[in-house]
C-alpha cells in the first residue's frame, strides 16, 4: 500500500516538509491498528478522522445541522496541525 501513496511535491521541490506531511504514513498505521505509531507520525490524524467523519454526516444527514460540529473541529484541528508541525520543525 505504501508504493501508492503520493509524495509531498513540498518536500520534493524545496527539500521542506508541508503541513500535512505524514497524514498518509498515519492513516495507513490507524488502518494497520498501529494507534500510538499513528499519533506519532502525525498528531492531528484523529482531530482529521472526526472532522471527516461529521463532514461526512453533514453532507449525508440533511435533517440535521452539523454546520457549527464542523466548523468547530476544523479550527481545533488547523490549531493542532500548526502545533505539530513547529514542534516537528523547531526540534528535528
Amino acid at each position: 500500500m505504501e508504493e501508492y501513496m503520493l509524495p509531498c511535491m513540498s518536500k520534493k521541490l524545496f527539500g521542506v516538509e508541508c503541513i500535512g506531511c505524514g497524514t498518509q504514513r498515519a492513516l495507513i498505521l490507524l488502518l494497520k491498528g498501529e494507534f500510538v505509531e499513528a499519533f506519532k507520525m502525525y498528531p492531528p490524524i484523529y482531530t482529521l478522522v472526526i472532522l471527516f467523519l461529521f463532514l461526512f454526516l453533514h453532507i449525508v444527514d440533511k435533517s440535521r445541522n452539523y454546520t457549527r460540529i464542523v466548523i468547530s473541529l476544523a479550527i481545533i484541528n488547523l490549531i493542532i496541525m500548526i502545533l505539530s508541525y513547529a514542534y516537528k520543525m523547531y526540534n528535528y
